[in-house]
């Protein structure tokens, strides 16, 4: 069972996450984002850049340093693991079979990606199984109460 029913993101942390993918272009970005669940959402505060080592076009592989320096922020800012953020450079933002079969999650974690397919950067987020995925409510904070990582 999901953690929580939608995710909500601030505007400005989003906007992070789409120059982020904007950055690495032409290959994957991933990261975390991380918060607090209460009352069926999920809200994000804070957002954790991690690097791809596998440095491709379509797939991701998060830096091992990286990783653990979040989870180690996560815990002594007592947040919690979000949603695993990543791009698709030159597809829409629907879970690949790649995706599915590198999850490592489960869902205890919901995956944002953030798709090129179209002229502006399309987000979308989604819980993912072993076969297969579902949408997760996304909303957008317009009232900002992210922190920077």
């Amino acid at each position: 069972m999901s953690p929580f029913e939608r995710l909500v993101i601030p505007a400005p942390l989003l906007d992070e996450v789409v120059a982020h993918a904007r950055d690495t272009l032409p290959h994957e970005c991933c990261g975390l984002l991380a918060g607090r669940i209460a009352d069926g959402s999920g809200t994000a505060s804070v957002r954790y850049a991690i690097r791809n080592d596998a440095a491709s076009e379509t797939e991701y592989a998060t830096n091992a340093r990286d990783m653990l320096s979040a989870f180690r922020a996560m815990r002594d800012g007592g947040l919690e693991l979000l949603a695993i953020y990543h791009s698709h450079p030159t597809s829409a933002p629907v879970p690949s079979r790649r995706d599915l079969a590198s999850n490592t999650y489960g869902e205890t974690a919901s995956h944002l990606i953030v798709g090129f397919a179209a002229t502006e950067p399309v987000v979308r987020a989604w819980w993912l199984t072993e076969t297969g995925y579902r949408e997760v409510e996304l909303r957008v904070d317009t009232n900002d109460r992210s922190e920077r990582s």
